[in-house]
């Protein structure tokens, strides 16, 4: 077995996205990345090509990863990772495609269902209209969403049960005591591009008012920027009676604002309990409670589910739920009263 995509970025110590986009976009990676990576693809014999079988079917042999985050990111770079783990032993090459606006991925998807360059499309972690869907469906070509909300277009999708995992945390909150919560996001309905972040937020809702009037719920909608936190911060200040406890869309949110409560004099638990999503890196090291998933077993799934696709094979779960749970840690406790 050649060496895979996973050892060449071991080797040059840089995320299995950065050396996928050297060989797909190369104009996007710093001149001293792009060495090293090449470096470490020669001293392996690693390349990038198409299969002779692959050529002689006429498929790409190709599966698109189609993402509206970071290409870097920790989610995405562990789906990329679990996918490639299953796709590359089976002669698949993984490009990755950001799109950061809905003018680029309204293009990405007009040029997809006149190219067919890729056997599959990945959409991963935000919402695609029914219009995108209809056009590659006219191709043939297999739509599998990752962390996206199922709409009848896509093949298959992968993610996990949104309402259960909220369910965890409000409830794990409600029991130490807290009356009031809030809820740190994007704001799903004036993002002109729709994050995966509309079913989290009903999910925390929902999870509230099937507490009654026992739970008071606040929704701050927080910028995607690097203000995020200093902003979700000065909006809980300014409260006449701040909540007890928080709870972020993701980790990426809650780490940094634990970092500016530190810096303002906010004690964490004791002022205030955060919550997190995803367990991501630092997230234990920090003493985050948060939610757990696996992005890596995630992209597993996706491709195992892919491959039965590309196969004529019909999905046994066409909606695919991935294990999650709390996992409690230092942020949290009962509030002081």
């Amino acid at each position: 077995m050649g060496a895979s995509i996973q050892d060449v970025a071991e080797r040059a110590g840089v995320s299995i996205a950065t050396v996928s986009r050297t060989f797909t976009l190369p104009d996007k990676v710093l001149p001293e990345t792009r060495k090293k990576v090449l470096e470490a693809a020669r001293e392996l014999d690693y390349t990038i090509s198409r299969s002779a079988s692959a050529l002689k079917s006429g498929k790409s042999s190709r599966i698109a990863f189609l993402t509206g985050g970071e290409l870097d990111s920790w989610y995405d770079s562990h789906v990329l990772a679990g996918l490639n783990s299953i796709l590359h032993d089976e002669g698949y090459d993984i490009p990755l495609y950001a799109v950061s606006d809905v003018q680029e991925r309204h293009a990405f998807f007009s040029d997809m269902s006149i190219k067919r360059n890729a056997d599959a499309v990945m959409v991963v972690s935000f919402q695609i209209s029914h219009t995108e869907a209809d056009k590659l469906a006219t191709t043939g070509i297999p739509l599998l969403g990752i962390n996206t909300e199922p709409i009848p277009e896509f093949s298959a999708t992968v993610g996990i049960d949104e309402t259960s995992s909220m369910e965890l945390v409000v409830n794990h909150l409600f029991n130490q005591g807290h009356r009031s919560i809030a809820y740190v996001c994007l704001d799903p309905d004036t993002e002109s591009f729709k994050w995966n972040g509309r079913a989290r937020l009903q999910a925390f809702l929902s999870s509230c008012s099937k507490l009654g009037n026992q739970v008071e719920p606040t929704v701050i909608h927080a910028p995607k920027n690097e203000t995020r936190a200093d902003y979700a911060l000065s909006q809980l200040s300014r409260m006449n009676q701040p909540p007890t406890a928080v709870i972020c869309m993701n980790d990426e949110y809650a780490l940094p604002l634990i970092f500016c409560m530190q810096r303002s004099g906010w004690m964490v638990p004791r002022d205030m309990s955060v919550v997190g999503f995803d367990d991501s890196t630092y997230a234990r090291e920090i003493g985050l409670t948060t939610i757990h998933q696996d992005p890596y077993e995630m992209g597993r799934s996706a491709a195992t589910t892919l491959l039965g696709l590309l196969a004529g094979q019909e999905p046994s779960e066409s909606v695919r739920i991935q294990p999650s749970f709390l996992a409690v840690r230092s942020t949290t406790a009962p509030p002081e009263h």
